[in-house]
């Protein structure tokens, strides 16, 4: 009876102790996989500074088949051609080694999709601290510090004008 016992503490240890990674990591989607194929637009939106994404009064408002947010302004509005689309998507779904992300939430940039000309849907995120929020039925997987890293870049070569880091110009804060 011991030994059985034992048997049972040994293995209840040993798949309780196993390093689920998983449960830190974003929805799991096929590497290279276009997320935004089914879109015949995609829009890049980057705010003119963090919106209060933990306050009621700043949520983002769909109205017209335009997004907008209390107090903020958008200070670059990129279609995104299918080169770029691919590049964003493969930033998001790019495996992260850690998947750090912040505690804070202070989003600066905004996907907005369309199918047909009428909004269906938005990715909003922080490309600086990790972390999305999207609309429902859209499925695209919430980003990590790394992944924001990537995205940075592609910004960075977009020439928007709020890349995603911190500037005297685009202050979270």
């Amino acid at each position: 009876m011991k030994r059985i016992f034992f048997c049972f503490l040994l293995v209840s240890f040993f798949t309780s102790c196993k390093n689920d990674t998983q449960f830190n990591k974003p929805l799991e989607i096929k590497a290279k996989e276009n997320l935004f194929r089914q879109y015949d637009k995609v829009r890049l939106l980057s705010y003119n500074h963090h919106r209060y994404a933990n306050e009621s009064d700043y949520e983002i408002v769909i109205s017209n088949e335009d997004v907008k947010i209390k107090d903020i302004e958008f200070v670059d509005d990129v279609i995104l051609s299918e080169q770029y689309k691919r590049k964003i998507s493969n930033a998001i779904t790019k495996e992260a080694k850690d998947c750090l992300m912040a505690d804070c939430y202070n989003p600066r940039h905004l996907l907005v999709f369309y199918q047909k000309d009428k909004l269906v849907g938005y990715y909003e995120f922080c490309a600086e601290c990790g972390g999305s929020r999207q609309s429902e039925g859209i499925k695209v997987p919430s980003i990590c510090t790394e992944q924001g890293d990537a995205l940075i870049e592609i910004f960075k070569e977009l020439k928007l004008k709020n890349n995603g880091e911190e500037t005297e110009d685009y202050q979270y804060f």
